[in-house]
C-alpha cells in the first residue's frame, strides 16, 4: 500500500468511523478486533525462521573473515522495530534465509558485484528493498538491515560495514542462521 492521499484519508476514516461505533455499540467494537487480531497470527505464523547453526559454526563466522579467494557478505539484524516478524534474504537469487531479529546469515561469494533482496515475510513485493554491492577476494561486508517505519509500513534500509572491528563488536552477540535449502 502506498500513502497517496486517497489512502491516508481511507484509513484516517476508517478510523473515525471505528471510533464511532466502538463508542456507539461497544460489543460491534470488540467484534472488530478480530481482524486486527487475525492479522497479527496471521503475522506470525509467516515466520518460518531458519535453523540456528552450532556453536562452532557461529563462532567461525563472528571472525568477520573470507574463505580463501572468496568475498564474504554478512547480513544482520538488531533492532527492536519489527523483530518479531521475520525478514527473508536472499543473494543473488541463489541462497535464501528468513531470520528475526538477534541474528546474521553469512555467505562466502565470487569476488565481484553482487545483490541482496530483503523483504519483511508478511510485506508485499513492493516492499522489498535490493542493495548492490561490490566485494573483493578477502573483504567482508556486513549489511545491517534495519526498518524504516511509515505511516502504515516499514520499508528494510541497510548499513554497510566494512570495517573489521566494528562489525565484529556487532555480531559478538548475535546467532548464525543457516541458508534453506530448495524445496525439491
Amino acid at each position: 500500500m502506498n500513502l497517496s492521499t486517497r489512502n491516508i484519508v481511507l484509513i484516517a476514516g476508517a478510523v473515525v468511523v471505528g471510533l464511532v461505533i466502538g463508542l456507539m455499540y461497544p460489543i460491534v467494537g470488540l467484534l472488530l478486533m478480530f481482524p486486527v487480531l487475525g492479522y497479527v497470527v496471521f503475522v506470525l505464523l509467516k515466520n518460518k525462521g531458519g535453523a540456528e547453526a552450532d556453536e562452532a559454526t557461529t563462532s567461525a563466522a563472528k571472525q568477520f573473515i573470507a574463505a580463501e579467494g572468496k568475498g564474504a557478505i554478512y547480513v544482520m539484524r538488531d533492532a527492536f522495530i519489527a523483530g518479531q516478524q521475520g525478514m527473508n534474504i536472499t543473494i543473488d537469487d541463489a541462497m535464501t534465509a528468513q531470520f528475526r531479529t538477534g541474528r546474521f546469515v553469512k555467505a562466502d561469494v565470487e569476488p565481484g558485484e553482487h545483490s541482496v533482496l530483503a523483504q519483511m515475510a508478511s510485506q508485499t513485493k513492493g516492499t522489498a528493498k535490493t542493495y548492490t554491492l561490490s566485494v573483493a577476494a578477502g573483504e567482508c561486508v556486513l549489511l545491517d538491515a534495519k526498518i524504516a517505519m511509515g505511516a502504515l509500513q516499514g520499508s528494510v534500509e541497510f548499513e554497510e560495514q566494512r570495517d573489521a572491528g566494528l562489525a565484529r563488536a556487532k555480531l559478538g552477540k548475535l546467532k548464525l542462521v543457516e541458508w534453506s535449502t530448495p524445496e525439491a
